[in-house]
Parts: structure tokens; C-alpha cells; sequence
């Protein structure tokens, strides 16, 4: 079995009432039993917007990432999947499809320690 992390990338409906809010969880929590039932979910989290980018050799600090971005990173999972193939397969179940969102599919690499 090979880990793999799901980035979820937009797809983050711009407003939904309280009721449409609860519904769209419950999909999301019934996609991590799922793959809890199948032993398959690691562990995951959402990420709240914003945040701060750290870079270069002067390790400059600016705002970001921007929440109006298609591409914001809205939180991930890990799971174990025996190939790329099944990790891919898996990830159609994402709830935010609908909303145009999307998931990179990424293997984490074994370190010898």
C-alpha cells in the first residue's frame, strides 16, 4: 500500500444557505467514512483562507495565498491506495466537483530513515 495526498484545489461554492451548507458536509463526511470503512483515509483537514508566503533566500514574508483564486488550496487528505490508478479512482468522489473544484492526486514519497 503507497500513500497518496489529495490537494483540493476551488470549487468552494461562493454562497450557500445554512441548509445547502449542511448538505454539502454531509457528502464530505460520508466520503471520509467511506474511505475510513475501507481502510483508506489517513487523515485530512480543511485549511482556512489566507495565510503567508515565506520565500527565498531572504526568507521574505508577504500576504497570501488569495482567496480569489481558482487555484487556493482548500485543504487535503492522505490515503493509502495500492497504485496511482486506484488513488485517482478514488479521488472522483470529491464533493466540490460540482462547484467546478479539483484534486491533485500526489504519491508521497518513502524516505529510508
Amino acid at each position: 500500500m503507497e500513500k497518496f495526498m489529495f490537494i483540493f484545489q476551488g470549487g468552494q461554492p461562493e454562497r450557500m444557505s445554512p441548509e445547502h451548507m449542511q448538505t454539502h458536509m454531509g457528502k464530505w463526511m460520508a466520503w471520509i467514512e467511506k474511505l475510513n470503512k475501507e481502510g483508506k483515509y489517513v487523515s485530512g483537514e480543511p485549511l482556512l483562507p489566507g495565510g503567508k508566503l515565506v520565500s527565498g533566500t531572504n526568507k521574505s514574508v508577504t500576504d497570501g495565498p488569495y482567496t480569489e483564486g481558482k487555484e487556493i488550496v482548500g485543504g487535503f487528505f492522505v490515503i493509502n491506495a495500492k497504485d496511482m490508478d486506484e488513488a485517482v479512482s478514488i479521488s472522483k468522489d470529491f464533493p466540490d466537483f460540482e462547484y467546478g473544484g479539483a484534486v491533485q492526486v500526489r504519491q508521497v514519497m518513502k524516505l529510508e530513515m
